[in-house]
């Protein structure tokens, strides 16, 4: 069991140099990228540069998300769209070497529980299917951005035909939700294929700052003791994120701080 650090690059190519070398240098071994609406614009031949990027630095990519697009809407071309960008993510992952694609559940307005499971039945299987085909997992991320996955019921629906796919998961985003985050983990820390480590830190029940891990409200170490009882052996992307520890210096202080802090457990 092996856990990598790891966290979330910036997407223009001069910013995929800078990540890269900055990797290499602190001792992170792969970045995730990550598109919303602007990923129509993305092109295999950015694609392509960014893989030469990463290997002149020997940094490997641990996964290509793309978010909001919505693969359940009722919608025709919102639809058909959403699938397009969904077979692009999954070509411009392999030619990344990702080990994970992220992709949302899609979302149906005012539909129940039950028909957005047998909506995802649907349109899923060939997706699941040819990202497992091309060596990599999925991992369906949560509570935001077109997903219907926004509890452990509807993981765990979806998982009662497709054990196949994955969470993506990040505790704070569940807390944030007003959610028991370590209930996922503790209960389904085997489904986890990608992790994110975001810090929250909270003053009078408002999220005041998002700072290193360690300097907020989650508790990383029960986090961790749950992903050590799991076996999980995937990466620990550090996501930089708000208005100060997301940018300039400061992102990279908060890089290396959370990775030093998450440092002290791991063997």
């Amino acid at each position: 069991m092996s856990m990598k650090h790891g966290f979330i690059g910036n997407n223009s190519l001069a910013d995929v140099e800078a990540d890269a070398k900055f990797s290499a240098e602190h001792g992170f071994v792969g970045l995730e990228y990550n598109y919303w609406g602007n990923f129509k614009d993305l092109t295999m031949e950015t694609v392509e540069q960014m893989r030469k990027i990463l290997d002149k630095y020997g940094v490997g990519v641990s996964a290509l998300g793309i978010w909001g697009w919505n693969h359940l809407s009722a919608d025709t071309a919102e639809r058909e769209e959403a699938h397009e960008m969904l077979n692009k993510a999954i070509s411009f992952a392999q030619t990344l070497n990702a080990e994970v694609v992220v992709a949302g559940g899609g979302e149906i307005a005012d539909a129940s529980l039950e028909s957005k499971v047998e909506e995802f039945g649907k349109v899923f299987p060939p997706f699941l299917d040819k990202i497992e085909k091309a060596g990599m997992k999925v991992a369906m991320y949560a509570v935001h951005g077109n997903s219907f996955f926004d509890s452990i019921e509807s993981y765990e629906r979806v998982w009662e035909n497709f054990p196949q796919v994955g969470v993506k998961y990040d505790p704070a985003n569940w807390a944030h939700h007003g959610d028991d985050y370590l209930a996922m983990i503790r209960l389904h820390g085997d489904k986890i294929s990608h992790f994110h480590i975001k810090e929250h830190l909270y003053q009078d029940g408002e999220l005041i700052s998002q700072p290193a891990a360690g300097m907020g409200d989650i508790h990383w170490g029960k986090v961790m003791a749950f992903l050590y009882e799991h076996g999980y052996d995937g990466y620990l992307s550090i996501e930089p994120h708000g208005p100060i520890w997301a940018r300039g210096e400061m992102r990279h202080t908060m890089l290396l701080l959370t990775k030093k802090y998450i440092s002290q457990f791991l063997l």
